[in-house]
């Protein structure tokens, strides 16, 4: 682990660990202490990561509305408060949206050589549009694009951002 402060390697854990439970540790550079989640964009939260990722979890997923969440957090005897949870999700969505990203283009792990586009005509917001998606052997998504026209330059700019991976048909 690197130090959060100065980015020196020479960081030794400490044996005690937070109050929530977080691992601890100090840099020889600098001489700062920091946890395992001083780094991260919940550092200053009062509850632990899981629970916090639960109930973003939870919005997204059951689509509850800020009110009814914190509610159901209380009936769990986790004090919340629908402007903390709104806070949260803030905050998560950016860096969940990034890794979701990663992992879909195949970064996160290998995806296939061969890959199939998709297309479907939808409507968005009113309006009539071309959803092309890439979608791997496996059958996971590799990218999409929406698009107004149904052309040959709207295919090839899907598979433009796909350079290292050969369409095939």
């Amino acid at each position: 682990m690197k130090c959060v402060c100065c980015g020196s390697d020479s960081v030794t854990e400490r044996p005690d660990l937070t109050a929530r439970g977080y691992r601890r540790f100090r840099c020889r550079g600098c001489g700062r202490q920091f946890s395992e989640r001083s780094a991260g964009v919940l550092n200053r939260s009062c509850l632990h990561s899981d629970v916090i990722a639960f109930v973003v979890f939870c919005r997204l997923r059951y689509r509850l509305t800020l009110r009814d969440l914190s509610e159901i957090m209380a009936l769990r005897g986790i004090d919340v408060s629908y402007e903390a949870v709104r806070d949260w999700e803030a905050k998560l969505l950016p860096v969940m949206g990034d890794a979701l990203r990663q992992r879909r283009r195949g970064t996160g792990r290998q995806s296939g050589v061969s890959w199939y586009v998709d297309e479907t005509y939808l409507k968005v917001r009113g309006r009539w549009c071309y959803l092309y998606r890439a979608v791997d052997r496996d059958g996971n998504l590799i990218d999409a694009m929406l698009s107004e026209h149904r052309d040959m330059k709207a295919a090839k700019a899907l598979s433009a951002d796909q350079p290292h991976r050969p369409a095939s048909s």
